[in-house]
């Protein structure tokens, strides 16, 4: 997974490519979850938006699954075209 967000975790990642859309500071931003668990997601978007979104960011993640699915997150990682965001309780 060269580029992406690579650690160790404690989680099963589902690799998968399918539409999302992530609000952050009440601006919504087209992108795809690349990969998800239980804790967070990997998502890639344009890197045109990247620098309106920083580490820390709170906001939402709607992600097309087998029905749509909204989570609270917080942005953890940036990197390239790759932000990681955690799942939170809102």
């Amino acid at each position: 997974m060269t580029g992406k967000l690579e650690q160790q975790r404690s989680e099963n990642r589902l690799e998968l490519l399918t539409k999302c859309r992530l609000e952050i500071n009440g601006k919504k931003y087209n992108c795809l979850v690349d990969n998800i668990s239980t804790m967070g997601a990997a998502v890639e978007i344009a890197d045109t938006v990247q620098d309106c979104i920083q580490v820390g960011n709170t906001g939402t993640l709607d992600v097309l699954l087998l029905s749509p699915v909204t989570y609270h997150c917080k942005v953890v990682r940036k990197d390239s075209t790759l932000i990681g965001v955690q799942f939170v309780d809102h």
